[in-house]
């Protein structure tokens, strides 16, 4: 039984990480499709390093905020000036499936904020605007209150989320 358990987290903490690689796309493809989440990432200051992460040695996102664009790091380990930490596997994946709102998980304590909090409502603001775009409208509209409009399609998001790096002043980087 022990096995099949382990087998089973090792399952979900895999399906995290695809999650996070495409969220971490998905935020570099908003920044080039959406003013919206360009003008919120531009406020960050210059260098700022976010990381969403599970805990304790589960996958992990990160972006760099510097010279004019934001650039995904992958799930490398880096210093970050914002992390925000899921406290288990089976805390994010309804987060990270889109069954459960962010917001939710942070008043359910399955996420905890080191860092900046305006920065951390700021990355929240964009992670709604990149759900709505990653997401089928069908579990958009049960998992956001108010979605966030679209400024592109699906589709167009998808094809942008093969870029790692966008320009913040509206250009590609």
């Amino acid at each position: 039984m022990a096995g099949g358990a382990q087998r089973r987290k090792r399952g979900r903490k895999a399906l995290a990480a695809i999650v996070f690689a495409v969220l971490g796309r998905g935020l570099v493809a908003c920044v080039r499709l959406d003013e919206r989440v360009r003008a919120d990432v531009r406020g960050w200051p210059e260098g700022t390093v976010v990381t969403l992460r599970i805990a304790p040695t589960g996958p992990q996102v990160s972006w760099r905020s510097a010279d004019g664009a934001l650039r995904y790091l992958g799930g490398r380990d880096v210093a970050s000036d914002l992390l925000v930490t899921f406290k288990s596997v089976d805390g994010a994946l309804p987060v990270l499936l889109g069954i459960k709102p962010v917001l939710r998980s942070f008043a359910e304590h399955r996420a905890v904020v080191r860092g900046d909090l305006t920065l951390a409502m700021s990355l929240v603001r964009c992670l709604h605007i990149v759900e709505g775009y990653l997401f089928p409208d069908l579990m958009t509209r049960r998992i956001l209150p108010h979605p966030a409009t679209r400024r592109a399609s699906h589709a167009t998001a998808y094809v942008f989320c093969l870029f790692r790096t966008a320009s913040l002043d509206g250009g590609t980087a």
